[in-house]
């Protein structure tokens, strides 16, 4: 047996303190023998545990738990040449990465010792009967003949009898996976191993080659606790085939986290974290190996329970951003989405995104093309100086010299608007798109495009006028028909927005106009000036109005005339009488001509075919005499025209 250490908890005085302890404090008193083991559970516990809908997995994970058992004791027997001598389920547990461990050495003895009697220890033989169950206890045990144990029995006799229960015992329960059946290839060694005979029973290290132990599950296993003392070269193949291993479920989420999570945090901080190692070839491509299956386990099963994930990969990101290799860092980019949700913000500014700045930069175009990809997701989580940093790598990557990098930075933009500051936004989108419409490559022209729509929540209406519009008409005309359909596509969802901003513009003037009229009509209704145009503020609109305006007539004008006559002219110069309107107690006043009553030169009720427009030369001339005769404003040429006072 292997004992990796041993505590002297007695501290008696201050002469011979215990090597290395010396700065725990002593005391005189005797202190407690503590005995730490791994975490395990009882091995009824965990059959009682195992899914009964999944068989094939459980009987997998029984036969590499009985292959656990069966090396444990051949360890015992051949080197320690010891004797368990309570093998059953109260001595086994089981381990959260499914080991199963040998416990239960109440009863461990040397056969043939020099004891005076030849045989097991006196411990053993008064004990035994209580402590081990009966059914696992070999005939002799059960009857007593313990000179049989000390003159020909081989020391694993004891043991393979009551392993041999244990299998019976193990297979026939509910969840093994096997319908209550022990697995075929096993029950003839069973029988040879239940045998009445000490002698006749078989060496426990023979079972080991058994078929039932012939499974990718326990190849698995076995390569995982020898994986220390596996060449380089293996171990980089063996590391290579785990994913697919677990995409196929040949082992359970409990090995991945509990095995194979430790051996690649372990192999992480010795390769990565040496500057020295990594520069050799065979440990960069391990470290290669190592990094998908981490971030595959990290979101197949951490991503549960984030307080694993805090405590097993997240002090590994700065590690792992500090190695100096595209394939690293390209592995680590594809999972960047691992990290975003996962890590906090504080994190991802300082551990993640400042690292990942170096590849814009980066000579290689793939690299940086992924780098770009990869951002995407960290942007809403980015503080507000990262961000204006972000903007100017964008401004750099377009004028990068690989086209789909130029591409895909249109595009990036055109997604990271929503979250840059109004400053940013005004300095960024506008100029970006505008240069990414004269890229020669015709995606870019055409994502380029695309981004305008999807980011025309920002812009002005005035600046679609003056600035988009401009940029993108010319491409109505392109010589990519796909460029050409999205620009007319652009057009046509900008004048409709155009078109509704015009019509908002019209009605507000018309607002304004209307209140200026109310206003100016408030002070004339007083003073009797003239009133106001109307509220079109158009100019016929204003003459109908000016015309239709009157003042009150005077008294004796209204005694004299009784009732005021209006005439229109002829072509041939004649008069025409018109009805007189019925007396008021106000002016008659002439409502607003319409536009087609107002067309100078045009035919209505209110004018003649002549070119005049209704009005003749003389119609214009007031005389400037005093019309206190009572004309009615007329002079004496109005009788001339048939017209009477």
């Amino acid at each position: 047996l292997r004992a990796h250490a041993t505590l002297d908890t007695d501290y008696p005085d201050d002469s011979k303190p215990s090597p290395g302890l010396d700065a725990l404090d002593k005391v005189a008193s005797t202190g407690n023998l503590i005995i730490v083991t791994e975490k395990a559970i009882p091995l009824d516990d965990w059959l009682d545990n195992l899914n009964p809908h999944t068989p094939q997995a459980n009987a997998a994970a029984v036969s590499w738990g009985i292959y656990n058992i069966v090396e444990g004791l051949s360890f015992l027997h051949t080197q320690a040449k010891l004797a368990h001598g309570m093998i059953c389920p109260d001595a086994v547990f089981v381990t959260p990465g499914g080991d199963f461990k040998l416990g239960g050495f109440d009863l461990v003895t040397l056969l043939g010792i020099a004891d005076g009697g030849g045989g097991p220890t006196p411990h053993f033989r008064k004990y035994e009967a209580s402590v081990c169950p009966a059914d696992y206890r070999s005939p002799e045990r059960t009857s007593g003949r313990y000179d049989t144990l000390q003159q020909s029995a081989p020391l694993h006799s004891i043991d393979c009898y009551s392993l041999a229960v244990l299998i019976e015992y193990i297979y026939t329960h509910p969840s093994a996976g096997t319908n209550g059946q022990v697995p075929v290839p096993l029950k003839k060694a069973l029988l040879r191993m239940k045998n009445d005979s000490p002698k006749l029973r078989p060496r426990l290290p023979p079972l080991l080659k058994c078929p039932v132990f012939d499974n990718p599950y326990v190849k698995a296993q076995k390569f995982l606790d020898e994986v220390v003392s596996k060449p380089v070269e293996e171990k980089i193949i063996f590391l290579q085939s785990l994913p697919d291993i677990l995409n196929r479920g040949v082992l359970t989420e409990n090995v991945a986290m509990y095995k194979i999570l430790p051996m690649l945090v372990m192999g992480l901080r010795a390769s990565a974290g040496n500057e020295a190692a990594m520069s050799q070839d065979i440990n960069r491509r391990e470290v290669l190996a190592i990094v998908p299956l981490l971030f595959q386990i990290a979101e197949s099963y951490l991503a549960k329970t984030p307080e694993l994930f805090q405590k097993h990969v997240t002090p590994l990101v700065p590690l792992l951003f500090a190695v100096n290799d595209r394939g690293v860092r390209g592995s680590i980019l594809q999972k960047i989405s691992i990290l975003e949700t996962q890590l906090d913000k504080s994190a991802l500014n300082s551990s993640v995104f400042e690292p990942m700045c170096s590849g814009f930069t980066d000579s290689s175009g793939p690299l940086r093309e992924l780098t770009l990809k990869s951002t995407i997701v960290l942007v809403p989580k980015l503080n507000h100086a990262n961000l204006e940093k972000l903007v100017r790598y964008l401004v750099r990557l377009q004028a990068d010299p690989e086209a789909s990098i130029r591409t895909n930075t249109v595009i990036f933009i055109g997604k990271v608007a929503p979250h840059l500051t109004e400053t940013s936004r005004q300095k960024l989108i506008l100029p970006a798109f505008t240069r990414s419409m004269k890229d020669p490559f015709t995606p870019c022209r055409l994502a380029a495009l695309r981004a305008v729509i999807a980011c025309k929540e920002y812009f002005s209406q005035k600046e679609v006028a003056e600035k988009v519009l401009p940029c993108v008409i010319p491409h109505t005309l392109d010589g990519a028909n796909e460029v050409r359909a999205e620009a007319f596509n652009v057009v046509d969802t900008f004048l409709v927005n155009l078109r509704e901003e015009s019509k908002r513009m019209a009605k507000d003037e018309a607002e304004r106009m209307s209140a200026a009229t109310c206003g100016i009509g408030a002070e004339g209704g007083t003073g009797g000036a003239i009133s106001a145009a109307p509220s079109s503020g158009s100019y016929l609109t204003g003459i109908s109005s000016w015309m239709g305006s009157s003042t009150e007539p005077t008294a004796s004008t209204s005694s004299a005339s009784g009732a005021q006559r209006t005439t229109s002219s002829t072509s041939n110069g004649s008069l025409t009488k018109l009805p007189a309107p019925q007396p008021g107690p106000a002016a008659p006043k002439f409502s607003s001509l319409t536009l087609s009553d107002a067309q100078v030169g045009g035919s209505s009720k209110y004018n003649t075919a002549d070119d005049s427009g209704g009005w003749s030369d003389d119609d214009d001339v007031v005389s400037p005499q005093n019309n206190s005769t009572g004309g009615g404003g007329w002079d004496d040429d109005d009788d001339a025209f048939g017209m009477s006072p």
